[in-house]
């Protein structure tokens, strides 16, 4: 709708050729419009509250949302103890192969 709107306001009409119910340039084609957004829109919430419903009910089963660790709890404790012996973040992601922010998240 915003584009259309933009498209009409710089004083161009706009038909849709072979539906003939598309015409923006009628009352008809603009309601009809109009209605087919609000329709898209309702839409578009159902979805949402489904998604939400669905994730919900996942989360109560315990189904662990997002992606996987990157390490295992047993390298995340040695990341821990490395980078309070001093050693560098950069050192110690090179070595497990990962990314240095991953090794400081270990200190969250």
């Amino acid at each position: 709708m915003a584009i259309i709107e933009r498209i009409s306001r710089r004083g161009c009409l706009l038909k849709v050729l072979d539906k003939p119910h598309l015409d923006l340039t009628t009352p008809i084609g603009r309601g009809f419009i109009a209605f087919l957004s609000a329709m898209a829109e309702d839409e578009r919430k159902r979805i949402l509250e489904r998604c939400k419903g669905g994730i919900k009910a996942a989360k109560a089963r315990g189904v662990h949302m997002g992606h996987k660790p990157k390490l295992s709890e047993h390298q995340r404790e040695e990341a821990r103890r490395r980078l309070e012996a001093g050693e560098s973040a950069r050192r110690i992601a090179k070595s497990f192969g990962v990314h240095h922010a991953t090794v400081l998240g270990t200190l969250a």
